[in-house]
């Protein structure tokens, strides 16, 4: 740090951009080693990018725990939440112009916090991190002092908050890294006995509002009904809940009785939350896609005849193109492309889907008959995808066609849900519910299409057009994603999504389409996830240059899917 702070004082008087020399070193910082990733150009200019290094033993962290990579992340996790709550503190109470993400529930692959394995650095667990600091400045000429204190004396202080010397610390650490471990192994008991997502009793399903990811005070605690009841020994607990069977689900129940809140707890489970959360020890097919409508998407190329017949004036379905889908185009390509991205449970609710493409009743049949409706509901589809090893879960308020197609039905009164399958039978079996007329066109071969052949007409939206542009940008407008010259509307897709999601999201496709390989698209997209959940953002180009999360690879591939042509240069 000696050689930092002289370097700092050589700066007196001088112009604003000297601060660029302190890069491309490695500065000693005390326990950790620093680098200047990125520096701004002027004090008004977005913020300066510093990494920290240091090895896991020296912040008083046992090393063992850099041994498993769910211990690595369930500790980088926790770290980054005691950094980033410090520095928010500090910098609303001395208005510091220093920001660490914060994180939000869920337990995610992040380069603001990195704990690296011992194999990719010399032997020893790292912890790395990523901080966005404005670096002092007065007009265009550099505020000495000021950086001095900041860099020598604040940052410091706030790199305490990383070690953990006392045992109350250690133990409140181990609480977060065991909350993990049990939840990954409690997802492997699940799969391994056939059962498609589980909900342990105790669980807290309701969110504090629709705008926040918060645990709602005083919810009711999740009760499993005791058709469903399941108990699973893990990690020397034994955890009882529901556990839902493969097939098909019904979720039903009146309005504002917890239908909804049950499914958004079962998709958001396909990523791990934080001890806490109350949805902590939820699991659910790592692969389930939340499928709805979507009208105005893009849909390039996607095969969605076993959904759409040959639509009016000879449009195919077969390859499907359209820069703007219907409601129910937009849900068919939905299924389909879920399904080539290898999703084996959907997660459907009928207040996101479009009606005609959920069901047709047997009225509308009589009135427009088969070979006049090119849509194909997916209540005649149910069986066959359940044939194809395809589970589906819907919330259903008003389409009760899906009782006669259903395994298991629930019906939620008051948050609590109750297993009524035995009754739902009854009164399916004494209704009838018309079968298609003509046979069905095929699911045919679900196999993912080549990447080359997805990511054609992208490639040249990701590249620089010009000599002054250094690297190609990814920027953000609410849930719009830019990637040099293509563009995304993902708020269907994420339309909760943070930031540092759709900027994970950016820099893992601006790597994917200027790095094409001769792969099927999933193949590609799970090569290049699996590298980053090995050694981290670490080396994407440009793998620094935002606090960026890993989404998961479907929500990879479906972004991908609604990237538009670049515009002709």
């Amino acid at each position: 740090m000696k050689e930092l702070y002289q370097k700092l004082r050589t700066f007196t008087g001088k112009s604003y951009g000297l601060y660029k020399s302190l890069t491309g070193k490695t500065w000693n910082f005390g326990d950790f080693d620093m680098e200047f990733i990125h520096v701004q150009g002027d004090p008004y200019a977005p913020a300066s990018r510093l990494k920290f290094n240091a090895p896991i033993e020296i912040l008083g962290i046992p090393a063992e725990w850099g041994n498993s990579p769910v211990k690595r992340l369930a500790l980088a996790d926790y770290l980054l939440r005691r950094l980033s709550a410090e520095v928010e503190i500090r910098s609303e109470e001395e208005k510091l112009p220093i920001h660490a993400l914060v994180p939000g529930e869920e337990v995610l692959v992040r380069n603001a916090l990195w704990v690296g394995g011992p194999s990719e650095n010399g032997g020893k667990a790292v912890v790395e991190v990523m901080l966005s600091v404005g670096l002092p400045g007065d007009k265009r000429i550099i505020d000495v002092p000021a950086a001095v204190d900041l860099l020598t004396a604040t940052i410091p202080d706030l790199l305490m908050t990383l070690y953990l010397n006392s045992e109350a610390e250690r133990a409140e650490a181990l609480k977060y890294i065991e909350s993990l471990e049990v939840r990954e192994a409690l997802l492997a008991a699940v799969q391994e006995k056939g059962f498609v997502a589980f909900v342990p009793n105790g669980a807290i399903l309701p969110r504090e509002s629709g705008t926040s990811d918060l645990p709602k005070k005083d919810a009711v605690p999740f009760e499993a009904p005791k058709e469903l009841l399941q108990t699973f020994e893990v990690c020397g607990k034994k955890i009882s809940g529901m556990a839902i069977p493969k097939g098909i689900t019904i979720i039903a129940g009146g309005a504002y009785h917890g239908k909804s809140t049950l499914l958004s707890a079962l998709e958001s489970s396909a990523v791990p939350h934080v001890l806490g959360d109350g949805r902590e020890w939820i699991v659910t097919d790592p692969s389930a896609m939340r499928i709805a409508a979507e009208p105005g998407r893009i849909v390039k190329g996607t095969r969605i005849a076993p959904f759409v017949r040959q639509l009016p004036f000879g449009v195919s379905t077969e390859k499907f193109e359209t820069r703007s889908a219907s409601g129910s185009t937009s849900e068919a390509a939905n299924v389909m492309e879920a399904l080539e991205f290898g999703s084996k449970t959907l997660y459907v609710d009928e207040d996101a889907s479009a009606v005609n493409f959920l069901i047709r009743d047997a009225r509308m049949r009589s009135l427009v008959g088969e070979k006049d409706e090119p849509l194909i509901p997916l209540s005649d589809r149910a069986e066959e995808l359940k044939k194809l090893g395809v589970n589906m879960v819907l919330v259903v308020g008003a389409c009760g066609d899906y009782l006669k197609v259903a395994d298991t039905v629930l019906v939620m009164k008051n948050y609590e849900p109750m297993d009524e399958t035995a009754k739902a039978k009854e009164i399916a079996a004494a209704s009838s519910l018309q079968a298609p007329l003509e046979k069905l066109p095929s699911f045919g071969n679900l196999k993912c299409r080549p990447f080359p052949a997805l990511s054609e007409d992208l490639v040249g939206g990701v590249k620089t057009r010009t000599a002054q542009e250094r690297q190609v940008k990814i920027r953000l407008r609410g849930t719009e994603l830019t990637i040099g010259y293509i563009t995304a509307d993902l708020r269907a897709l994420f339309p909760t999504a943070r930031t540092a999601q759709l900027s994970g999201l950016g820099l893992f496709l601006l790597n994917m389409l200027q790095n094409v390989e001769e792969l099927p698209t999933d193949e590609a997209i799970h090569k290049l996830y699996v590298q980053i959940q090995n050694v981290g953002f670490r080396r994407l180009p440009q793998g620094f240059s935002k606090d960026s999360e890993l989404p998961r690879e479907q929500e990879i591939a479906a972004a991908l899917l609604r990237f538009e042509n670049p515009p002709k240069p």
